[in-house]
């Protein structure tokens, strides 16, 4: 029992550590997500483009397309695997869970597992 306690504790840490439990975060507007910096939320909004540089990066972009953007989804190349083809979700109302920052005074939430990017309701 008590191994199963630790166990489901250590699972619930990793969870929302990589963002894996969007029904318990709060959702937020694209245009609203700079007001929450810091905070792991939801960011609902349309994916204007999907931007996929040389290097692998991925960039969806809402609201409109860079560099006019209002939030920014970001796949570095090394978690680009976990994501099957990016560019579906271009023109799609989506939701991204995890923690929003701020990158040259852009908000932005880094995605590391496919279950942080779904589409919206």
């Amino acid at each position: 029992m008590r191994v199963q306690v630790l166990l489901l504790a250590i699972l619930t840490g990793l969870f929302a550590a990589v963002g894996e439990a969007p029904a318990q975060q709060r959702v937020v507007r694209d245009s609203e997500a700079a007001s929450h910096v810091g905070e792991s939320v939801t960011v609902e909004g349309t994916v204007a483009n999907v931007h996929v540089t040389r290097s692998g990066t991925t960039f969806l972009n809402f609201g409109a397309a860079y560099p006019k953007q209002t939030f920014t989804a970001v796949i570095f190349s090394s978690a680009a695997s976990r994501f099957t083809n990016p560019q579906q979700w271009e023109g799609k109302r989506v939701r991204v869970t995890g923690k929003v920052r701020l990158y040259r005074d852009r908000p932005e939430i880094v995605l590391e597992a496919a279950s942080q990017l779904a589409a919206a309701p």
